[in-house]
């Protein structure tokens, strides 16, 4: 039995507790093909059930709640004891995530304030029975499902694949029949930048009007935060490459294509009917690996959009004729959040200087540390320098371990820090460094301007378009050591000129990087791409 089940529904099933909800009598409606639906039934752990052949009362018996499969499906055997417990708990209208595909290797998870009409769902006596007074076709089980997603008063969706679907997902089942849809596809769900600046695009939409569908690989960290925010995710290893699932885009009111990796299915959808916003927040180094796959013309339909000018210059150096207009992303304002204040203890009273990202040459951790070491001994040890990050090439890696076995008093390394260590660092350091030869917009010298602490930064990031020097940030040129030496000696040496500088770093996250200015950007952006008015907008 156990081996019957898709591997996500495997590693689910080994982690459900036993529920015991034998007092729970439910019905199951299922005209019509069952065959895989009956099969399931007689491995359900919760026995307390009948099949029944019409809704009428003395089909259902005593039953608590009915059922409702449209199609024919497989249940993981835990379904019923799950559904009969949210049944139980006071929910009148009951849903899941799903698997889709003879393997099962499409996964639909549901946001839990949205789910569109799935193809089953339980539902208490009482709604079935107001569904039956308002149903055109009392019998069919598709209406009735409309109906009581229309007219439940508490819906619980467990998160949990408790259905699995043999045929291909399809837009009926992410979406509502009615609503303004938008279709977003990510290359990845983990906790890196493009991510989770994604993220923050989910409630902007919502607030238009739009249902949000979210397309993405297996999760790797991020999937949670779109959820939380309102999103339908779909997930399929290999999902970049899968025109099948694409198609799904054709259903939507516009497509929002979340870097340049998704350059195959914006190729696709150039000149179709839906309009695409393709949002670029790539460096330089990812563009020899894929311009080949970038169209040489865009399709009407295309609009290209940037994260500021380092990641429009990227795109810009295989395909200098496009037109790409800037929309910097947006990230909450973490210092007027509560979080767990944690003592990182590494400034140890000595004004802090920390770069956050992983180890990678473009990332420049080489360069801060041969700056480290060209400061003077006597100003090196008035300071503390962080390093976070893990290691992803051994080069970089070294070059810190070697300081830190040097300078082991105030040069320190840790590989990963929590979200709320991550706040209470930009909360207690000095001044943050990006040091990187090829960095688009990094997220972490953003969440410093959040807490007022200026960074030092090379040319060659997005954020040193936006950096007035000496103002609200310091800006070093040619990837230097030397000149990046120079920066952090004098800033070591005045730490008091660096706190007068909060404001201007406030002010500067306000301007560009806040929610309310991303929301303005975004809104716009839409706006023009669709042709909604600007009055629709605001009523929505």
């Amino acid at each position: 039995m156990y081996s019957r089940y898709t591997t996500l529904q495997r590693a689910q099933l080994a982690k459900q507790e036993y529920l015991d909800t034998q007092d729970v009598f439910l019905a199951v409606y299922a005209p019509g093909r069952r065959a895989s639906l009956e099969a399931s039934l007689r491995d359900q752990l919760h026995r307390k059930f009948l099949l029944a052949e019409d809704l009428s009362s003395g089909s259902l018996g005593s039953a608590r709640g009915v059922l409702l499969a449209k199609e024919d499906l497989s249940l993981m055997p835990t379904a019923l004891s799950c559904f009969a417990d949210a049944l139980r708990s006071g929910a009148d209208y009951v849903t899941s995530d799903a698997v889709f595909g003879y393997a099962g290797a499409t996964a639909l998870y549901h946001s839990p304030s949205f789910a569109a009409c799935p193809g089953c769902a339980l539902v208490s006596r009482e709604l079935l029975l107001r569904c039956l007074a308002e149903a055109r076709d009392p019998g069919n089980p598709a209406e009735l499902l409309m109906l009581a997603a229309k007219l439940n008063r508490n819906h619980v969706c467990l998160p949990l694949a408790l259905a699995h679907y043999e045929r291909d997902i399809c837009a009926e089942d992410v979406w509502s029949m009615k609503g303004k849809r938008v279709f977003i596809m990510s290359h990845l769900l983990d906790m890196t930048g493009a991510p989770i600046v994604l993220v923050s695009a989910v409630p902007v939409l919502r607030s238009m009007g739009y249902e949000v569908v979210v397309l993405g690989p297996e999760d790797s960290g991020s999937m949670p935060l779109f959820l939380e925010a309102g999103a339908v995710v779909i997930t399929r290893r290999g999902c970049v490459q899968s025109p099948l699932l694409w198609g799904l885009a054709l259903c939507a009111d516009f497509v929002l294509a979340n870097t340049v990796v998704e350059a195959r299915a914006v190729r696709a959808l150039s000149g179709a009917r839906v309009p695409v916003l393709w949002w670029l927040h790539d460096a330089f180094a990812g563009y020899p690996h894929i311009a080949h796959q970038i169209p040489k013309e865009l399709g009407e339909n295309i609009r290209v959009y940037s994260v500021g000018s380092h990641a429009a210059n990227a795109m810009h150096s295989v395909r200098p004729e496009f037109n790409i207009r800037p929309l910097i992303y947006g990230l909450p304002d973490y210092a007027s959040e509560k979080f767990a204040h944690y003592d990182l203890s590494y400034a140890g009273g000595r004004p802090l200087f920390a770069t956050v990202g992983s180890f990678e040459n473009r990332k420049g951790q080489d360069i801060f540390c041969k700056a480290i070491r060209l400061l003077p001994p006597e100003t090196m040890k008035k300071a503390s320098f962080l390093f976070v990050g893990k290691a992803a090439e051994p080069e970089m890696m070294d070059a810190v371990r070697s300081l830190t076995a040097d300078c082991p008093d105030n040069v320190f390394y840790v590989k990963r820090l929590t979200r709320d260590e991550i706040k209470s660092l930009m909360a207690q350091c000095t001044c943050l460094v990006c040091a990187s030869r090829d960095d688009p917009m990094p997220t972490f010298v953003t969440e410093g301007l959040i807490f007022g602490k200026p960074a030092i930064v090379s040319e060659h990031t997005g954020t040193a378009g936006l950096i007035t020097e000496g103002v609200d940030g310091f800006v070093y040129e040619d990837d230097d050591p030397e000149k990046l030496a120079e920066r952090l000696a004098w800033a070591i040496d005045h730490p008091e000129k660096l706190a007068a500088m909060r404001q201007a770093c406030r002010d500067l996250y306000e301007r560009h990087y806040s929610k309310q200015a991303f929301a303005d950007g975004l809104k716009q952006a839409v706006r023009e791409l669709t042709g909604e008015s600007t009055l629709s907008l605001c009523q929505n």
